[in-house]
């Protein structure tokens, strides 16, 4: 009996908390002409951190040789959860962005999918999230297995930079 009281409490309390809270919502621009309002949504601003190259391994190699840049490859799955927080933190970071938009060509593979699972045996990658940094050519130069943080990943590499000179 004392359990549902205090459950009954606690649902009205948090429903007496939460409604009053609203979703935020972007401003409109509203700007107008002699002959008509024009009503828009605000520019999206460019996104910092990381900009990843969407393509095939391959095609990242390629672009890597063209760019005569190092291959930098997230190796993720959809249901990790270092993965995922690397995705929303670290690799959102600007500093970190600025640099390996300058000295890498970026990926981003899904493991899970038919070209992940052949990087995976390929690279031998049995845990994730796994970092590797290659050269044009597709030779592992360094590699991070787990979760890092933004700055750490900097080190790393800025590290592997220096190391394939």
């Amino acid at each position: 009996m004392k359990k549902i009281k205090i459950f009954a409490i606690a649902a009205v309390v948090s429903v007496a908390l939460f409604s009053g809270c609203k979703v935020a919502q972007q401003p409109q621009i509203v700007t107008q002409t002699e002959e008509e309002i024009v009503v828009s949504e605000p520019e999206i601003q460019p996104t910092q951190g990381i900009t990843f190259f969407a393509g095939t391994l391959q095609e990242g190699l390629e672009k890597a040789k063209t760019e005569n840049k190092l291959l930098f490859v997230d190796c993720y799955t959809t249901w990790c959860g270092p993965c995922k927080m690397m995705k929303n933190y670290t690799f959102k970071d600007a500093n970190l962005g600025d640099y390996m938009k300058d000295k890498y060509v970026s990926m981003a593979i899904d493991m899970e999918t038919t070209e992940g699972e052949v990087l995976a045996k390929k690279y031998g990658i049995e845990a994730y999230p796994t970092l590797l940094f290659l050269d044009k050519y597709g030779r592992v130069v360094n590699h991070q297995v787990g979760g890092i943080g933004a700055e750490a990943l900097l080190s790393k590499a800025e590290q592997t930079v220096r190391k394939s000179m």
